[in-house]
């Protein structure tokens, strides 16, 4: 359906508009980091302040403790002010690549299932592309990946590490890891299930933070809608350093015609 003459497409407008919210990312967080950082220099003082006063003026050792309070309810709700804008930019941005895509995605050569998945993961993505390119061993088959509790095998892991900071205080860069797994033709929302709590198992001790978890197939038999359904709207969930960090889950699928079929189709992760 055409707009009438003279009317701008709304997709289009609300779109255009969500591109100069986008644009603004860098000065958002630059804003961010100058008024965490007053923010916590605020907390400090008033800190020093409450404890200097302690058995002095009792009004003034109030008014500090007030302070700080305030202080550090206003650094909560910066933080999640920033979650929120980080959320959005990181939609705006899958939306972007989504619109922007080729809608048919032609499966690379390989010997295996897993070793061509492999291959599209890094030639599709530029940010993978060029950490395997400096270090070929951060793709590696049939790992056994240390849980919490047990060993979770996985067919298929892509990682860069995180920082030290992360690894000891999840905290920092957090790096990414791209784990992936040969799955049922059939699957389940047990099966779906099933991946979701072995990525959040692995996700407290690997080295790097879970960004996106693939049931590969091999025959497009059709999916319930059950399974379609819980794929696009349950996404794996990770937490460390006292955060919450979702995990994209997507069945990827060979198609007969060279091409693959993923539901849903995640693109720009990591």
């Amino acid at each position: 359906m055409q707009s009438p003459p003279g009317v701008e497409d709304p997709i289009s407008a609300i779109f255009d508009l969500s591109d100069r919210v986008a644009e603004m990312a860098p000065l958002v967080r630059r804003m961010y980091r100058y008024t965490s950082i007053v923010l916590l220099f605020w907390i400090v003082i008033m800190a020093v302040v409450a404890l200097a006063t302690l058995h002095g003026a009792f009004w003034l050792t109030i008014l500090a403790v007030v302070g700080l309070i305030i202080g550090g309810l206003g650094f909560s709700l910066l933080r999640q002010t920033d979650r929120f804008f980080r959320l959005f930019v990181a939609r705006h941005r899958s939306i972007r690549l989504v619109r922007e895509a080729d809608p048919r995605v032609k499966i690379p050569d390989g010997r295996t299932p897993v070793e061509r998945l492999g291959r599209h993961l890094i030639d599709s993505n530029p940010t993978v592309d060029a950490f395997v390119r400096l270090d070929p061993s951060a793709v590696r088959y049939k790992v056994a990946l240390p849980g919490a509790k047990r060993s979770v095998p996985f067919d298929l892991v892509i990682e860069r590490p995180g920082g030290a900071i992360w690894k000891t205080l999840g905290m920092g860069d957090h790096g990414f890891a791209i784990l992936a797994r040969v799955g049922p033709e059939a699957p389940t929302v047990a099966d779906l299930q099933r991946l979701e709590q072995d990525v959040s198992e692995v996700g407290h001790t690997l080295d790097a933070l879970p960004v996106r978890a693939i049931l590969l197939r091999t025959q497009p038999i059709p999916l319930p809608e059950d399974v379609y359904e819980y794929s696009v709207g349950h996404p794996a969930y990770v937490r460390r350093g006292g955060e919450s960090y979702r995990v994209a889950l997507e069945i990827v699928t060979e198609q007969p015609d060279g091409t693959y079929d993923f539901v849903p189709h995640v693109l720009g992760v990591p």
